[in-house]
């Protein structure tokens, strides 16, 4: 992985930071570092000889240790498991997500909105459920 490979889709950043938008919601404008950050780390994820793990595991645990910082409720750190499972592993034209979804609705392109659309829809319940498990 060389800063242009980083650089050169530029449209990644923007997608992995903009994904994270809910958590304004409970964090206010800190998160926009925190959009930032996972920008950052989305695209690390995604840039060839990268480490998907930056992807999978570093970005749900910005979101809840962000969260964790501002409401102090360690409960929340629950929910990463199941972000880590609905984050974008389920992507892609070889996923079984996209398969099932492509099978009903016959169009790629609405097929790749509809299961981005359902992973980010799994991934926030599982943030919020989390969230809302109290001591």
């Amino acid at each position: 992985m060389t800063w242009k490979d980083f650089f050169d889709c530029p449209e990644e950043i923007f997608i992995g930071a903009c994904l994270q938008f809910p958590v304004y919601f409970l964090i206010k404008w800190w998160a926009i570092p925190v959009m930032i950050l996972c920008g950052l780390l989305w695209r690390a994820g995604g840039v060839t000889g990268g480490n998907k793990l930056f992807r999978r595991l570093a970005v749900p645990g910005l979101v809840c240790l962000s969260a964790f910082l501002v409401l102090h409720q360690w409960t929340i750190f629950l929910a990463v498991p199941f972000m880590v499972w609905l984050c974008p592993a389920s992507y892609g034209k070889s996923s079984w997500l996209f398969k099932w979804v492509l099978a009903k609705v016959q169009d790629e392109k609405t097929a790749d909105i509809i299961t981005r659309g359902l992973l980010f829809f799994g991934y926030w319940s599982a943030f919020f459920l989390g969230l809302m498990i109290r001591r």
